[in-house]
């Protein structure tokens, strides 16, 4: 299984930076990306890397929820 990571920035005005790496496609990068932008709000530009040009993989993802 490839390794999978979530580099996240909070600027100190609260801008949000995501940058995802290990999902390979337009499919899975998108769909890694879906999630955190459920939780911290709409996504206000995107850049694509070389990976989202490789053939897609299947991924399924899990999400739980802890208080």
């Amino acid at each position: 299984m490839p390794q999978r990571e979530f580099d996240i920035t909070i600027g100190a005005d609260g801008e949000v930076e995501l940058h995802v790496k290990g999902y390979k496609g337009k499919t899975g990068c998108q769909g890694a990306t879906k999630i955190f932008e459920q939780i911290v709000g709409e996504m206000k530009s995107q850049r694509e890397t070389n990976e989202a040009y490789e053939p897609d993989e299947v991924v399924q993802y899990r999400i739980d929820h802890r208080h």
